[in-house]
């Protein structure tokens, strides 16, 4: 009967089965905020509206930049709230966070390696005066790197997030 009950109240949550964040995935939710809307706003500023889609930019921009404002403020209670004292972690945070990094690491060196690989195409380019299709401008590298990196950040935290939330 006991089991019964604990299925059904886990079925039907209520105000008394509420889920309790532990404070990492409290601070990876801003985290991943933050850096989504940092890959919107680079998206936008740098490469602009899609031609296809109606013209719905300023909105989207003003909604991804209170976002954005939102999650820096919110970081910046945690901080102060916690004070000197850091988060206390467990081994589960430590394993939760192993894996959001392992993925994220795994994404920057993919992306670090294709950069390479067309700098080098780019050098043979300019060396040997060839037309190789898939040689690319140094910007385009450096908007590839920059926005891999904020990638590889909100794949860290979603990682963690999901980890936090399957219950590790």
């Amino acid at each position: 009967m006991c089991n019964i009950f604990f299925t059904l109240r886990k079925e039907n949550p209520t105000l008394t089965n509420l889920y309790i964040m532990s404070k990492q995935e409290i601070l990876s939710w801003p985290s991943l905020a933050t850096s989504t809307s940092f890959i919107v706003f680079y998206l936008l500023f740098n490469f602009g509206w899609p031609e296809f889609f109606p013209d719905y930019s300023g909105s989207f921009i003003k909604t991804f930049f209170h976002l954005f404002w939102v999650a820096v403020v919110i970081e910046i209670i945690v901080e102060i709230s916690e004070g000197n004292k850091k988060v206390q972690k467990d081994e589960r945070d430590f394993i939760i966070e192993a894996k959001g990094i392992k993925v994220a690491y795994n994404i920057l060196v993919i992306a670090v390696i294709i950069a390479l690989v067309q700098l080098f195409i780019s050098n043979l380019n300019y060396t040997f005066g060839n037309d190789f299709p898939i040689s690319l401008e140094m910007s385009t590298i450096i908007h590839f790197l920059i926005l891999t990196l904020f990638f590889a950040s909100a794949t860290r935290r979603s990682i963690m997030i999901y980890q936090y939330r399957k219950g590790h």
